[in-house]
């Protein structure tokens, strides 16, 4: 019996974060009482909230004031949830062109918290948010946790990939927080060979987690190598959380007959955090409405519920640097099912366009695409890049970019980093070109493995 599960949930995991002035258990706890509001209510709540906002902007933000003035609205225009659409697209490239334009001028840079994007398409994207507004946001995935079965005080693993978010970034102090407090257990997604396999079967076998989270191809992975390997294995959560890529019907499957639970699929993004999350009946993911306005568009317009289209969000929370009507890049359909949970939040029936891809090393072991997109951030001279493993033998990679030198110290790094991790044999094809067009999909695919597993 895990006694430490109630410890820390009573009295370590509360006295901490309000000893630290942390408000995330109060937010918590409007949260967990406004997803069971009538749909009315929660539509009512949204509007509210998403008029707020655009009131905000339009007073303290010199980029919303601009376009607004410019497009000749204002916010007592905003008289239906639909007047939305009179306010044009944010796009990822107007958040790199206008940064400090869009920074409320009740803030000081200075005092912001400065985070990117996972630069899913090449470009990460530079965003600031408050403290306040970092803490809440907590709130959101931990109300959407517990719908796996996990509870505040339980175990849970992550199979991730990024750096900053797993122990080998942190501090001491940090790593404290995150297992002892949070009692998360990291494993790196970015090399999923066997002999780390091996050991993460272990690690989770003596731990067992109550959920595991994780990208759908990297969970993928390890429910095949399972299946394999460890048939019999004795690692029981209550619930699997897939996030970051596109999870596939067969992809649920396969993780769900390897961990023998229920796998929840799960969307959001740097930028604003959870956006939607299945339950345990998985009839649609539900919309974090609380935090976010979720509208699905063709030329900007709304389409009809249940049909395709580019997906925008509204952050209702962060003040500091409001995003409206933000192109994320992804692709998806609304529902206007209600869900027998009884949860009134509204579903968002799939998203579509988010995927990476596992790229095939030397000696068979499994490199996550993300993995080669890290070796990127900082580089303010890539614009764009995509890369193709198009054998065993032979890598292509294509950049955008003002300098087209070969030579330049961050493509050495990169080449070097690339065989160190698919072998010394591999030739890396660099070129430098004008753009990379996206797919009709309009998602930029960054990595593309042309190699069986």
């Amino acid at each position: 019996m895990d006694l430490y599960k109630y410890i820390n949930k009573w009295f370590v995991y509360p006295l901490y974060y309000f000893r630290s002035g942390d408000k995330r258990l109060a937010r918590l706890k409007i949260l967990e009482s406004n997803q069971y509001l009538n749909k009315k209510k929660i539509d009512d709540l949204t509007f509210k909230n998403v008029k707020e906002m655009i009131e905000y902007a339009y007073n303290h933000v010199g980029y919303y004031r601009e376009i607004m003035n410019k497009t000749g609205v204002v916010p007592a225009d905003i008289k239906t949830i639909k007047d939305i659409e009179k306010i044009p697209p944010l796009t990822k490239k107007d958040i790199q062109e206008n940064a400090d334009k869009l920074i409320s001028e009740e803030y000081e840079k200075s005092s912001l918290l400065k985070d990117a994007s996972g630069g899913s398409t090449g470009e990460p994207t530079i965003f600031f948010k408050t403290l306040e507004y970092h803490q809440n946001r907590a709130a959101d995935q931990i109300r959407h946790d517990r719908w796996s079965g996990w509870d505040l005080g339980d175990r849970f693993s992550l199979i991730w990939g990024a750096q900053r978010d797993l122990k080998s970034g942190q501090s001491l102090r940090e790593f404290i927080i995150s297992r002892y407090i949070a009692r998360i257990w990291e494993l790196d997604a970015f090399e999923m060979s066997k002999e780390k396999m091996d050991l993460y079967v272990k690690t989770l076998e003596r731990i067992q987690p109550k959920m595991v989270l994780g990208y759908a191809n990297a969970l993928t992975a390890f429910s095949e190598f399972l299946l394999s390997n460890y048939p019999n294995h004795k690692i029981r959560p209550k619930g699997v959380i897939s996030s970051a890529e596109t999870l596939t019907e067969n992809k649920r499957k396969i993780i769900e007959r390897a961990f023998h639970c229920k796998v929840l699929n799960r969307y959001g993004s740097r930028e604003v955090g959870l956006i939607a999350s299945e339950c345990s009946l998985q009839s649609g993911l539900h919309i974090n409405s609380d935090n976010v306005f979720v509208e699905v568009v063709n030329n900007s317009q709304a389409v009809a519920v249940g049909e395709s289209g580019d997906i925008l969000v509204t952050d209702l929370s962060n003040k500091a640097m409001p995003l409206i009507r933000y192109k994320l890049g992804d692709v998806g359909r609304l529902s206007d099912q209600v869900c027998k949970c009884g949860r009134g939040l509204p579903l968002l029936n799939s998203v579509e366009g988010r995927s990476g891809d596992f790229f095939v090393s030397s000696n068979g072991s499994l490199v996550h695409g993300e993995y080669f997109t890290h070796l990127f951030y900082g580089e303010k001279d890539v614009k764009k890049f995509q890369m193709i493993q198009e054998t065993m033998e032979k890598v292509s990679l294509k950049i955008v970019s003002e300098q087209k030198d070969i030579d330049l110290p961050y493509i050495q790094t990169f080449i070097k980093k690339t065989k160190s991790i698919l072998g010394e044999h591999c030739i890396i094809d660099v070129n430098f070109v004008l753009d990379i067009p996206p797919p009709p999909s309009g998602k930029t695919i960054f990595t593309i493995s042309k190699v069986a597993r």
